[in-house]
């Protein structure tokens, strides 16, 4: 698969909350060889973006 369709399958992926696959084709995106400027940044903001959003933790309300 090329870049950009490695990309879009992450996004496909990613709008059907399959987080874990849509991390995987991202990465896969940024590291394909055809990969431009573009799709690598755009692959791995996405990437870091869904681990943050994943990570999240409200403390406030494990505290009551």
């Amino acid at each position: 698969m090329t870049a950009l369709e490695l990309l879009d399958k992450a996004e496909e992926l990613r709008r059907n909350c399959r987080f874990g696959d849509a991390i995987n084709f991202y990465r896969a995106a940024a590291d394909a060889p055809d990969a431009t400027e573009e799709i690598k940044r755009k692959s791995l903001a996405s990437v870091e973006l869904m681990q943050e959003i994943n990570g999240f933790v409200n403390v406030d309300l494990m505290n009551p």
